[in-house]
């Protein structure tokens, strides 16, 4: 079974940074993505709220200033738990062992049944649309990713768009509910669910996200190693405070302590 010194799971904001902040102590960690390098930032509409960047910048627009790791492998990873002092790694694409590991895996949609919708017609990100033009979309939620999708819908594929939420809109960011009550062909419709049916040509579902760690062994979830050699970074960790700015700090933050821990065993 192959070794490495670091394992990244997760090539988004938090991943891509401690990725990149390990290379300036020499270190070429090897990064895990399943799907593409960016996680929910390529859904963003605008991310206004990133340091050096006051106008804004779409999610994909920033993602690209992001420099990718040189061992950047595509594979789901299924499984991580400690063994004889390493960590074992178990994926699509093999196994292998690490010696310390930054777990950067994201969150994952709460599904919903939505009633009267064909599962085909149901979407839980918008960075796959396409063909979209002159279609109607309806989008499930009352915060502030509901919201960007929306505005995504209606300025970049031309979508007329109604917004469904249980409550009344209150937790959104205040700019971008200002932002959305300027946009013609976007419809707020509050305390409009459940409702019993769609007649829209898309569904887009933002009701919310959880932690992506079903990989992780209990232990490691519930006792992890306090030596340095795992970490947790982003939004899999943050509970409701996923923002791109606090996810690359913390990326860098698990980089530094991963880099100093390697130091001290001697293997860097």
């Amino acid at each position: 079974m192959d070794a490495e010194n670091v394992v990244i799971i997760g090539a988004g904001p938090a991943g891509l940074a401690a990725a990149n902040q390990l290379k300036l102590y020499g270190i070429d960690p090897l990064v895990y993505e399943c799907d593409q390098p960016g996680g929910l930032l390529l859904n963003a509409y605008s991310v206004i709220n990133y340091p050096g960047v006051p106008e804004g910048l779409s999610g994909k627009e920033l993602i690209n200033k992001f420099e990718l790791p040189s061992m950047l492998m595509f594979g789901e990873v299924t499984r991580v738990f400690g063994e004889d002092n390493l960590y074992e790694i178990h994926s699509d694409c093999g196994d292998i062992r690490t010696q310390s590991v930054i777990i950067a895996s994201g969150t994952k949609p709460k599904k919903i049944i939505v009633p009267g919708v064909e599962e085909n017609r149901v979407h839980y990100k918008i960075k796959d649309l396409h063909n979209c033009s002159g279609k109607s979309a309806a989008v499930i939620g009352g915060g502030d990713a509901a919201l960007d999708y929306a505005i995504s819908l209606r300025l970049n594929m031309s979508c007329t768009v109604s917004v469904y939420a249980r409550g009344d809109f209150s937790k959104v960011v205040p700019h971008l509910m200002r932002k959305v009550l300027l946009i013609p062909g976007i419809t707020l419709f509050p305390a409009s669910l459940p409702k019993n049916s769609f007649s829209e040509d898309i569904i887009v579902v933002a009701a919310g996200r959880t932690p992506r760690v079903d990989f992780i062994s209990t232990n490691l979830l519930s006792s992890p190693p306090a030596d340095g050699s795992f970490h947790m970074c982003g939004d899999c960790s943050n509970g409701i405070y996923r923002q791109t700015a606090i996810a690359v700090g913390n990326g860098v933050e698990a980089a530094m302590k991963v880099a100093r821990y390697l130091k001290d065993v001697g293997i860097v």
